[in-house]
């Protein structure tokens, strides 16, 4: 079905199809609710009344079993019927019997005058007097019941003569049970005939076949035959339960109703089905629907007409806030729609009166806005010029390089920014597809390489920190990250990033890394100068103490005198480590650089002048304060003077400067005698050296101060052989004019 047709139909018909086939779905429900409804009672009625009807059949049979139970006890009870019965004398009993037998046989339907002897062995059979003496304790249990417990019973019993209810007493003589006297009455055709006759129902005696599960039909009413199945009657006798069957398959029109047939022990011998005739209930019922059916087409045919009616009323008014509506489309209508009322069509009419109104607003405005428009344009691009400029300006002026990739690798931007770090130009970058993993380091490209492609072919976020290399082969640490930019599908369409100089951050981790290093060092100098110190300083005495009580002319004082010799050396040493583990405490304030290391210069000016050393001074008015200990870091500026002073040959230049950028840099340069590269390397660690000074024994601490200080110290030669010591604070404060 195209639902399109569906959108396409008028409104009038959108409301009409739903409402008509609510209106239709409804009546029909309900009438089949009501006819559904009314067949439950029915059927509940004619169940009530299909167990009444067995309820009666069983009262009936209950009055039968009193009735023959008080007649027995009469005639056994007679002391002639006594007298004779003991004698065994049948001409006696049959003339005090016969005529009240035939009275009761002709008008009450009494079947059996039977005398029994023990042990249940038929002696008379007023009924049949020419049967007797036969054996009947295997299928008569009421005599021998009778004849165990001396008390009358009565009940359902098959007998020689016929299935009846049997009345069974004891008969008396001397206080002694001579025998037992039974009166019967019938329970076949008459009997139900008459009860058809009273509650108009058929009946059928149903008895159980032995050993084959079917049923046979011991008597039945004048139309009545076994109507159910073997299964259910077979279902009921064993069960005991009755079972209504309203409209069977195999018999529509009847009400069946199967109840146990019980016997006196309250056993089922059988089944009796009642069935009653449905055809005036169904044709009641017929006649019920079609008026029900005429009812429900007179309810649709009104209801149709009220929901046309209804419906074209509603939608009148939106026929004509329609026409409204297009005229106002096409620019014909300017006055105002007449609101009908105060419902959801008044609020559409005022909706559409506002939208006039706004409509002629906007004409106006359009109006006046055409006269400014290019005025407008031009302002509204020099803004957007000038956002682009800002944008541009911001992007350009990062501190870090922006870039966007094409999917094939070509890089189509790239800031200034890239020269500052990298030392190429912009125009190189983008003509370079290979630009950003030639860059890296050759032990990190393969490492680039591989995810650089994962972000351009599959949308990988691409954050990496790796080594690079600058134009002039210089290696810097950078940071890059990368975002694709993708569409609907997935398919990235560019990526941009972002890449970062963090070779400081790698040197401040390096700084760390060195500190902790130091740390630990000095905690092993520590233990190591507890354990020497003991030792040395016995061994030291004995070996001077030796040397002085030896001959001068003892040809072993040589060698006492080395090992006195070593063993001063190796205390100098000692000394030195312990003046390097030495715990340092400071305390922070603002410091003057630059006039700290004048303080520094004054106080070392006697040992550099003794030398002929001439200092040049080139201090940076501009560098900020620091955050330093000054007394400490005094001492250590002092310290390194005077190891610069006591390195230097005569008459030469010690040049002392202060920068800054970013961080405050104070740097010494000066020619040194005989200072040669591993010298330069373990500086501030002199422990190889056989001449040591007072300025050399502190060098250790002074650097273990600049690191308190978060300073970084950098031993290195320039192009002319010279010891460059550059002292690095990244802590600074304020300005001094500040």
């Amino acid at each position: 079905m195209d639902l399109r047709k569906i959108h396409d139909i008028s409104l009038k018909w959108k409301l009409l199809i739903p409402f008509l086939f609510l209106s239709f779905v409804g009546t029909t429900t309900l009438i089949l609710l009501g006819l559904n409804t009314q067949r439950k009672i029915i059927e509940n009625q004619e169940q009530k009344k299909l167990f009444d009807y067995y309820q009666a059949f069983s009262d009936q049979v209950e009055d039968r079993e009193n009735s023959a139970l008080s007649l027995a006890y009469q005639v056994a009870k007679s002391p002639l019927v006594q007298e004779a019965f003991a004698r065994k004398d049948t001409r006696a009993l049959i003339d005090l019997l016969l005529p009240s037998y035939e009275i009761l046989n002709d008008k009450f339907d009494v079947k059996q005058f039977h005398f029994h002897t023990k042990p249940a062995t038929s002696f008379l059979r007023l009924h049949r007097m020419y049967q007797s003496g036969e054996a009947m304790a295997s299928f008569r249990h009421t005599i021998t019941k009778v004849e165990e417990t001396g008390q009358g019973i009565a009940g359902l019993e098959r007998g020689t003569t016929g299935f009846g209810v049997r009345g069974v007493v004891p008969v008396f003589y001397q206080d002694e049970v001579i025998g037992t006297f039974e009166i019967g009455y019938s329970v076949e055709r008459p009997f139900l005939d008459s009860l058809k006759r009273r509650y108009d129902m058929d009946l059928a005696l149903l008895i159980p076949i032995h050993g084959t599960g079917g049923f046979y039909t011991l008597t039945a009413s004048s139309a009545s035959l076994q109507i159910s199945s073997d299964e259910i009657c077979g279902r009921v006798f064993r069960t005991q339960n009755s079972e209504i069957l309203i409209s069977p398959p195999d018999a529509t029109g009847l009400a069946l109703f199967l109840g146990p047939l019980k016997d006196f022990y309250g056993k089922s011998i059988g089944v009796v089905e009642i069935s009653v005739n449905r055809s005036a209930t169904l044709a009641e019922l017929a006649e019920n629907r079609i008026e029900m059916f005429a009812v429900m087409v007179v309810a649709l045919l009104l209801s149709s007409i009220v929901i046309v009616w209804v419906v074209t009323v509603f939608l009148r008014p939106v026929r004509d806030i329609v026409a409204a509506a297009r005229e106002i489309a096409a620019g014909e209508r300017v006055r105002g729609i007449s609101v009908p009322g105060r419902d959801e069509i008044g609020t559409l009419a005022s909706s559409l009166n506002d939208m006039l109104e706004s409509l002629n607003r906007a004409r106006q405005e359009i109006q006046e806005y055409c006269i400014t428009l290019e005025e407008r344009v031009e302002a509204r691009t020099q803004e957007l010029v000038e956002e682009k400029e800002k944008y541009e300006a911001l992007v350009e002026n990062a501190p870090l390089v922006v870039y966007r990739i094409e999917p094939d690798g070509t890089t189509v931007y790239v800031n200034r920014v890239v020269e500052e770090i990298l030392g190429y130009t912009p125009t190189e970058v983008i003509a370079d597809r290979q630009f950003w993993t030639r860059i890296a380091h050759p032990e990190d490209q393969q490492k680039v390489a591989k995810q650089l492609r994962a972000c351009l072919a599959e949308g990988r976020e691409f954050l990496l920190e790796y080594r690079g290399n600058r134009r002039d082969g210089r290696e810097v640490f950078l940071l890059n990250h990368a975002i694709p930019l993708t569409d609907r599908e997935g398919r990235v369409q560019a990526v941009d990033g972002i890449m970062v100089d963090v070779s400081e951050r790698k040197r401040l981790q390096e700084q760390i890394i060195q500190t902790e290093e130091l740390k630990t060092l000095s905690n092993v100098s520590a233990r190591l100068a507890h354990e020497i110190r003991n030792p040395l300083t016995s061994a030291g005495g004995f070996a001077r103490r030796l040397l002085q009580e030896m001959d001068p002319k003892d040809a072993q004082r040589s060698k006492v005198e080395i090992i006195v010799k070593e063993v001063g050396r190796l205390e100098h040493i000692l000394k030195m480590i312990l003046s390097y583990i030495r715990p340092v405490t400071l305390e922070f304030s603002d410091v003057d650089l630059n006039k700290l290391l004048q303080e520094v210069i004054s106080g070392s000016e006697d040992k550099c002048g003794s030398q002929g050393i001439r200092l040049d001074l080139q201090l940076d008015e501009e560098l900020p304060f620091i955050r330093a200990d000054r007394s400490h870091l005094r001492n250590a500026l002092e310290t390194i003077l005077k190891n610069a002073c006591s390195h230097m040959p005569e008459q030469s230049c010690l040049r002392v400067s202060t920068t800054y950028n970013g961080a405050a840099v104070v740097q010494l340069c000066y020619p040194a005698l005989h200072v040669a590269d591993d010298d330069t390397e373990h500086f501030f660690y002199p422990f190889v050296s056989d001449k040591l000074g007072e300025a050399d024994l502190q060098l250790p601490l002074t650097k273990v101060v600049i690191h308190k200080h978060g300073g970084v110290i950098d031993i290195t030669r320039d192009e002319h052989d010279q010891v460059v010591i550059t002292i690095t604070f990244s802590s600074v404060g304020h300005t001094p004019d500040a």
